[in-house]
């Protein structure tokens, strides 16, 4: 079903008038939003690629509309870049199909040889170009770069969430996405614009990474596609997968092209038809977050002030269209992950008992946030998870910090706080069985109907443990014990998609992966009295109603200390987009 979020977005703000935006102090409506960043100060903040500052004299070669050029990376102690040696290349035509080789390879600008070769085939069928490239190299291979040269101005966009305009125009200060990365998306880029232009698509369907930059020069834009072998198979020779280059389409048509190839290589289903959804699920318009316990110990609810809530929710809308979402139930928000079990401060086990079965006798449903990589330091057995479970990436993965995937100033010491734990990967055996092990045990002791993992999916390419395969086996585990059990992660990127069915972070363009599943709120977006974020760090935000209906597929209601007695209507006004949206 695709939802038409104009119908329970008037609804809600029907009786808040028309301003869509709600003063995080107060709940009072102002005209305008004010939690955009102006453009000077993301130019400040976003990362934009390095070059180098001499003329590297790489070889460019003609083939099927486009020139060409190419780069092999290799890692190690003797890690270097290396050019193809231009006196050693060949090139043969045969109707459409185009044939490279290099003999030998080059240092940088050209100025000494290397032991390697490069191997490319491109094959052109109309507007379809496909190029597929196999090097060998004196060290184990990092990546090859495939450059195109001397493209039409544009703009770049991708298929993940971002904070950049969807269309960023391609300037000499260049553009650069990766992929797989936390803001969701394909392997595919795109160049031009909105409605016609070039699209970029790796025909892999693995993690590991792929990374478009674009930027331009003298001749017009410069394009590298960017990949990388596996971790776990990284030697002297590597065969890269394929590139699709499609000239004459529009990022909807390669979005599509994308979806159809997963849907038919690696067996996604759209959520109409999700086995892993159950009915119950299928009933869900209203997703209410109930937060517990700070990482400093506050409380903002204990289980008992937690079913008031429910009470007063489901007094409003039937219970088995809500979903509540208990963040921080087991005590210190991210210092108990990996030890998750009834908190005695909040109400022990016999009130997180009554919660959950208060919760069951109005219909509705209730999902337990925990741990997906970061292990608190009292969880059991901890120094022999960091001997087995620790990430072993290649360089350019997202690179962690041992207990958050940022530096978060929990303590506010104007430093990073969270020392003792560990981040770890649920590829690995370990720390996956030990998730299996404790999840599955609080689902049958509690009777929970889902279960949220914070920090997957996971992207790093992992010499060791793959960590995308870990989180299948882990949610493949889970819901063997309990079929109608609900996944959900904290993020998403396509390949992700096939395994868990719900997220609470952002879409791509054009909702694309609504098609196949289900996103509520994010924790650091606040709630509707005074712009808490409760348990997460962000700490406040300016709530905006409007936003967050426009946003996510489910309406969601964050709960903290005092929400709902401070701010009855703003919490109302979600409630009955919820119940707008059981009426399409």
């Amino acid at each position: 079903m695709t939802i038409d979020r104009r119908r329970f977005v008037a609804a809600a703000l029907a009786g808040l008038g028309a301003a869509a935006t709600l003063d995080a102090r107060n709940g009072n409506s102002t005209a305008e939003a004010t939690t955009h960043v102006s453009r000077s100060a993301q130019e400040w903040t976003i990362p934009r690629p390095m070059f180098w500052s001499f003329e590297n004299r790489d070889p460019r070669i003609a083939m099927a509309g486009y020139t060409f050029s190419f780069q092999i990376f290799t890692i190690g102690p003797d890690e270097n870049t290396y050019s193809l040696d231009a006196k050693s290349c060949s090139t043969k035509q045969n109707g459409d199909r185009w044939l490279l080789d290099a003999a030998q390879l080059s240092w940088p600008g050209q100025q000494g040889i290397a032991p390697g070769s490069l191997h490319v085939e491109v094959v052109q069928n109309g507007d379809t170009v496909l190029v597929q490239a196999t090097a060998s190299a004196p060290s184990p291979i990092h990546a090859i770069k495939i450059v195109l040269h001397g493209l039409p101005p544009g703009a770049a966009a991708q298929t993940g969430w971002q904070v950049t305009p969807e269309f960023e125009p391609v300037t000499s200060r260049a553009v650069l996405y990766s992929y797989p990365r936390y803001t969701g998306g394909m392997p595919l880029w795109f160049l031009g614009r909105p409605d016609a232009g070039i699209a970029f698509s790796s025909l892999d369907t693995t993690i590991v990474a792929k990374r478009f930059c674009a930027v331009l020069r003298e001749d017009g834009i410069q394009v590298q596609l960017i990949v990388e072998p596996e971790a776990r198979e990284i030697g002297t020779r590597f065969a890269a997968p394929a590139w699709e280059i499609q000239r004459n389409t529009s990022l909807t048509q390669a979005i599509e092209s994308r979806c159809q190839r997963l849907e038919t290589g690696t067996g996604l289903q759209p959520w109409t038809i999700r086995k892993d959804v159950a009915p119950w699920v299928r009933k869900i318009t209203l997703v209410v977050t109930l937060h517990g316990m700070h990482w400093s110990g506050f409380v903002f609810n204990d289980y008992a002030r937690m079913l008031e809530t429910v009470e007063w929710v489901t007094g409003r809308i039937p219970g088995e269209r809500v979903l509540f979402f208990l963040a921080g139930w087991e005590g210190r928000y991210y210092r108990c992950y990996g030890d998750s079990k009834p908190n005695d401060q909040m109400g022990g086990a016999d009130g997180l008992r009554q919660l959950v079965q208060g919760i069951h006798a109005t219909g509705a449903h209730v999902m337990a946030m925990f741990a997906g990589n970061a292990a608190g330091p009292s969880t059991p057995g901890l120094d022999q998870l960091m001997k087995t479970s620790v990430f072993h990436g290649l360089p350019g993965s997202l690179d962690y910090s041992l207990m958050r995937g940022y530096q978060v100033d929990w303590a506010e010491i104007r430093a990073a706080a969270g020392s003792g734990g560990a981040w770890l990967n649920p590829g690995a055996p370990g720390w996956r069985d030990h998730l299996i092990q404790q999840v599955g045990a609080l689902n049958e002791q509690f009777q929970f109907d889902g279960n949220f993992f914070d920090t997957q999916p996971n992207t790093a390419n992992d010499f060791l443990n793959n960590p995308l395969e870990g989180l299948r086996k882990l949610a493949d585990a889970l819901r063997s014990r309990r079929s109608e059990l609900l996944l959900a992660t904290e993020s998403w990127f396509d390949l992700s998609l096939g395994i868990i069915p719900c997220s609470q972070t952002l879409d791509g363009p054009m909702n694309w992966s609504q098609r196949y599943q289900r996103r509520f709120a994010h924790l650091s977006l606040g709630e509707p009295s005074r712009g808490s974020t409760g348990v997460h760090e962000v700490g406040y935000v300016d709530y905006d109603l409007r936003d967050l209906l426009e946003t996510f597929d489910w309406p969601t209601l964050s709960i903290v200390d005092g929400t709902i007695a401070a701010a009855p209507e703003n919490a109302m006004a979600v409630i009955t987009a919820a119940n707008a949206l059981h009426s399409e």
